[in-house]
């Protein structure tokens, strides 16, 4: 049985808190799940603030935290790149699943792992935010590569098709190293590097990862696995359709509004109760107020 480690970033304070819900949907949907394996990164100087009720709730979801490794030099400061930073940590052989911390796991993860070891998992974006087509041609060309025949169809509005452009939110890649000794995590940070330092190019910041993700996919042979929309939904900007969320694996919210409105939410909170410390619970209440999803 191959394994999984779904992994994400708890930088700082926002990022801490949305990882409490995280890590409990995580727990709950991989209940146990041996093969699965959970990990939250923070920078070094972040990891001496994290307080007691993050440190309780990882201890009882069976979370990893760990130091984010250095951070690379980029052009200009890029926090979203902290992603790609965390993938590149060794957690042992399987595969890897990388997670942004305003989503909530509704459904295992593990079909992910029985993937081909040279397959990149993940769902189109909802909309074209980079480009044009224009600019996606100097972007392979920087690379030496064709521009690509296929095509994905983006996930909301009218639901274009469009050059490969997928939501970096979830991202499933393997652990192993290929042929060359390295990862796909240092195939994509060694793209982002050059892509950030080297082409000239404007708007990468803040879609340099989602950029460069096909990028890093073509230049170094894998195989884009497009993921449906159930793998990556998105709660915000859907109005009064929120009540029609499908049966999704993972709920991308974005704002706690959101969250709060989606009908899954009563149930995301009782679960997260159910396995917060009962001594937590006054303080993990204070917070979720402070998110503005408690009264």
């Amino acid at each position: 049985m191959t394994d999984t480690h779904i992994f994400f970033v708890a930088d700082g304070e926002r990022l801490e808190w949305q990882s409490w819900l995280l890590a409990a949907s995580l727990a709950h949907a991989h209940r146990g799940r041996g093969d699965v394996h959970l990990y939250a990164y923070a920078s070094p100087d972040w990891l001496e603030q994290v307080g007691p009720v993050t440190r309780a709730i990882y201890a009882e979801a069976g979370v990893d935290l760990r130091a984010l490794p250095e951070s690379p030099n980029w052009a200009k400061p890029y926090p979203h790149g902290n992603k790609i930073v965390a993938a590149t940590d060794h957690r042992g052989p399987g595969r890897g699943i990388f997670l942004d911390t305003d989503m909530i796991c509704l459904k295992p993860l593990t079909e992910l792992a029985d993937l081909p070891a040279t397959h990149i998992a993940a769902a189109p974006e909802g909309r074209p935010t980079w480009g044009p087509d224009d600019r996606w041609q100097r972007a392979y060309d920087h690379f030496g590569l064709p521009l690509p025949t296929s095509r994905v169809r983006l996930l909301r509005g009218d639901r274009p098709e469009h050059l490969p452009y997928f939501n970096a939110g979830l991202v499933a890649m393997p652990e192993d190293a290929q042929p060359d000794g390295k990862r796909f995590a240092d195939h994509w940070l060694e793209t982002a590097l050059d892509f950030d330092h080297k082409c000239k190019i404007a708007n990468k910041r803040p879609w340099l990862d989602q950029i460069t993700l096909p990028l890093a996919i073509a230049r170094f042979g894998y195989t884009a696995h497009v993921l449906d929309e159930s793998w990556n939904h998105a709660l915000s900007h859907r109005g009064s359709a929120i009540d029609q969320t499908p049966d999704a694996h993972i709920l991308h919210y974005h704002r706690f509004m959101f969250l709060r409105a989606a009908p899954q939410w009563p149930g995301i909170l009782q679960r997260f109760f159910d396995l917060v410390p009962r001594a937590q619970h006054p303080a993990a209440t204070d917070r979720l107020r402070e998110m503005n999803l408690l009264p």
